[in-house]
């Protein structure tokens, strides 16, 4: 009986489930296997074998209690009141046995503080008729620019890389509906100081990003403003910064038997641009009866043609 079991419990490792469903098949395997040691007990205590049927016994009583508790853990999401050991070993060893309804609760704190941080690192606010989606180049000098100062924010504790809280079978369960890894970084984090600045010698418009001013680095360049070439739209509008989020990074896929693989990749910026038309440029144009079409509204008239 238990070296069927065995085999089972090795056959599993070939199959990619996720951490939840694997231990729910582990609890189905420990029920037989209990059902196994209550009929030896039954038989040794039928057979008058009293010390042996009460070793036995004695095992039937700890492995129930013990399938007990990881049934009502894996199926039901949460622990037993009858869960007395449970606080002890985790105080003896050190660790903690975090509930479902624990790890949400540090999921939405963590949430909360990334919100209030994003809210405190916005550039100003602007209204959505005067931004526009911008297209950002990040060449290998700035590339290696963004790693140093996201691994700075990332170490300082200003950017969030915990896999916006989801653990190995989260992760599975996430790359399953996407099809996309999972990125360390949380989503919708902005850093603490960013800014657009020209660059005459380059003849690009240059994003800056840094923990503050004074520690900023260029970590990428416009490339187009919505569909309109950035040198264009530099000519014809003040430019500004007015969002940036990183993505991109190491990031997670799914392994073999439940476990996950980190790989690596470039970083990634997506970028927001407010802008309005450059001084003296109404005056100019109302003289000569040619008014200068919004930036926003030439964009939507593309997409129409």
């Amino acid at each position: 009986m238990f070296s069927l079991l065995d085999m089972i419990n090795g056959s599993l490792g070939y199959f990619n489930l996720s951490v939840k469903i694997k231990n729910r098949i582990y609890v189905g395997l420990a029920f037989f296997g209990d059902l196994y040691l209550i009929y030896v007990t039954f038989m040794l205590l039928k057979n008058q074998s009293w010390l042996r049927g009460f070793l036995y016994f004695l095992a039937v009583v700890g492995v129930t209690y013990y399938l007990y508790l990881n049934a009502v853990y894996y199926f039901l999401g949460k622990t037993s009141r009858f869960d007395f050991l449970s606080p002890w070993l985790s105080k003896l060893t050190g660790t903690t046995r975090e509930t479902p309804e624990e790890k949400e609760r540090q999921r939405l704190e963590k949430l909360a503080a990334l919100q209030k941080q994003a809210m405190g690192a916005s550039n100003g606010l602007f209204t959505g008729e005067d931004v526009i989606q911008a297209e950002v180049e990040i060449d290998s000098r700035e590339q290696e620019n963004l790693r140093k100062v996201v691994d700075h924010l990332v170490a300082e504790g200003v950017l969030l890389a915990d896999y916006n809280g989801l653990d190995a079978d989260g992760i599975i369960t996430q790359y399953q509906e996407t099809g996309q890894p999972v990125d360390a970084l949380n989503v919708g984090q902005q850093p603490p100081y960013f800014e657009l600045v020209h660059d005459p010698l380059g003849h690009r418009l240059e994003i800056y990003m840094g923990l503050n001013q004074m520690e900023k680095r260029p970590v990428g360049h416009i490339k187009r403003v919505g569909l309109t070439d950035v040198h264009t739209a530099h000519d014809q509008f003040d430019l500004y910064l007015a969002s940036l989020y990183v993505t991109g990074g190491p990031r997670k896929i799914p392994g073999r038997r439940g476990s996950t693989i980190l790989t690596d990749g470039d970083f990634g910026l997506v970028a927001q641009v407010a802008y309005r038309d450059r001084q003296g440029q109404t005056d100019s144009s109302t003289t000569t009866g040619a008014p200068t079409q919004p930036l926003g509204a030439r964009e939507r008239a593309r997409r129409r043609h």
